[in-house]
């Protein structure tokens, strides 16, 4: 059974149920770079600590829980891993595998929300030895719109109702009764702003966190929600000099941090804002902090209190991926998978299909305020990112692109420019510059995608009157341009995003 101190406040007592860093200064800018860094290196831990059994332990040397099993599968499914390829079957066997060939049955409607979140968010379905998890969920919901099984004194659990209304969201389906599940929910917030884990019970950040994604999920809007700014009013309250945020007096901890952070990205807020900054430190320099040399990370400073578990949070956080890890958060609100979630795409628009499936592979991401700027141009160094993430590079190292006067070490797009150029996607310009600001035409891009063929379709084509002549005669063979394109026209957010989805889909 999942209790209270596993799926919510597992930062007090999991140690009982179960048994780089440098802190970047305080800005208005989520440190992007940093946080990847951190998230590739609690990559490699998880994967040191994962069983053979495809499943991973509450620390190195133990069984494989369920549980923590579910809470990592989410984890990895957030930082873009494919976790039932082969990359996560050590012998064979895969964190799904292991997930669904548990012998221990599912009991308490929290385990029956994780274990749903965890199968959408590895795009497994609702099917769970046999039970269509969503299905089962949904009959639990009572009269008065919560999610609880009486008959297990499941009544109060405010936890388990929010747990339910995130799975059956992750699914793609409408979740049943909305407004009166939300209704049942809003009814319970306290007075200070937050929520408890069950009725009666004291605020605290965590469940407050997760009722704001909750809320969200339901419909509310959070800037003009009263429930969800009284949420976070009462989230500032639980700061700390450290930049981090506590829970019931005990000191901030990476597990309150992570889950704090996931409920100010599905609310539309910066947490490296000053807004939500102390002394110049706030809840994602102190989670950096928290992390070890090995990628993993404590719980509070020198207290290693179930590391599989805070590093399995920090990564979704650090992501900027909110529960569930599956759908689109933007704009203030949410969209189902399948759905847009930007205020200036409609699911209408021509290129739709193609943005979502690289924001959900984290290829691409949108602009503070739900915006996606479909055409707004893109620069040579953006479109070496996209290529580098989109086909799948994004682990590699190099310093190639050192060779090029205007590419200094420093330099944000360094590293992805160098890559594109050891594979032989990008070339400089004369003189010994590569020109990172300068916005690529169409030309350059289908010259770019030419380069990422196979070698079968790299055919020899008759050179034309431009230097990119031949480049797009054969891009345009391969169906790899964008409607209407211009070679020398420069080339939109929205047109790299389809000719990108194009290739990578050639190269299955």
């Amino acid at each position: 059974m999942i209790s209270k101190r596993l799926v919510v406040c597992i930062s007090i007592a999991l140690s009982f149920i179960f048994p780089f860093t440098g802190i970047a200064s305080a800005t208005n800018l989520f440190p992007e770079q940093q946080a990847e860094q951190s998230i590739k290196k609690a990559i490699t831990y998880l994967r040191g600590i994962q069983n053979d059994d495809g499943g991973f332990p509450t620390q190195k040397g133990r069984d494989s829980s369920r549980a923590i099993t579910a809470w990592v599968i989410m984890a990895l499914a957030a930082a873009g891993e494919d976790v039932a390829g082969s990359r996560w079957s050590p012998s064979g066997q895969s964190p799904i595998d292991f997930l669904k060939n548990c012998k221990n049955s599912l009991e308490s409607t929290g385990d029956y929300a994780v274990t749903l979140l965890a199968l959408t968010a590895a795009r497994q379905g609702n099917a769970y030895q046999g039970v269509n998890l969503a299905g089962k969920i949904a009959s639990f919901q009572q009269t008065g719109g919560q999610f609880a099984q009486p008959a297990r004194g499941e009544q109060g659990l405010i936890n388990y109702h929010m747990w339910s209304v995130l799975a059956l969201a992750s699914t793609g389906q409408d979740i049943p009764n909305k407004e009166r599940a939300k209704e049942w929910l809003l009814a319970r917030q306290n007075k200070d702003g937050g929520f408890g884990w069950a009725e009666g019970i004291n605020s605290d950040p965590d469940d407050t966190a997760v009722a704001i994604q909750t809320l969200v999920v339901l419909g509310e809007d959070p800037q003009s929600s009263p429930a969800i700014r009284g949420a976070l009013n009462y989230l500032k309250s639980c700061r700390e000099e450290d930049g981090g945020f506590s829970w019931e007096g005990n000191k901030s901890n990476s597990a309150t941090d992570a889950w704090v952070l996931q409920g100010l990205f599905a609310a539309g807020e910066n947490p490296a804002s000053e807004e939500w900054s102390v002394n110049g430190k706030n809840a994602v320099t102190h989670l950096f902090s928290l992390q070890n040399s090995d990628g993993s990370f404590n719980w509070m400073p020198d207290v290693r209190s179930s590391p599989v578990m805070m590093t399995a949070y920090a990564v979704m956080a650090l992501a900027k991926k909110p529960f569930p890890v599956n759908i689109e958060y933007g704009a203030g609100k949410t969209e189902l998978p399948g759905g847009g979630i930007f205020s200036d795409i409609s699911t209408s628009h021509w290129a739709h299909s193609s943005i979502m499936e690289l924001v959900k592979e984290k290829v691409l991401s949108g602009y503070p305020g739900g915006t996606f700027k479909p055409g707004n141009p893109v620069t040579r160094a953006e479109f070496a990112k996209f290529m580098v993430y989109g086909l799948g590079y994004r682990s590699l190292e190099s310093d190639s692109a050192l060779r090029f006067k205007d590419v200094s070490e420093s330099y944000w797009a360094n590293r992805v420019i160098s890559i594109a150029v050891d594979m032989g996607y990008v070339k400089g310009k004369p003189g010994g510059v590569f020109d990172p600001g300068g916005n690529i035409t169409g030309g350059e891009l289908a010259a770019m995608l030419v380069r990422a063929l196979p070698p079968e379709k790299q055919v020899k084509v008759e050179a034309g009157s431009y230097w990119y002549s031949g480049s797009v005669q054969l891009a345009g063979d391969n169906g790899l341009l964008y409607p209407g394109f211009d070679a020398r026209a420069q080339a939109t957010r929205a047109q790299c995003a389809y000719s990108i989805t194009r290739l990578r889909n050639l190269l299955k």
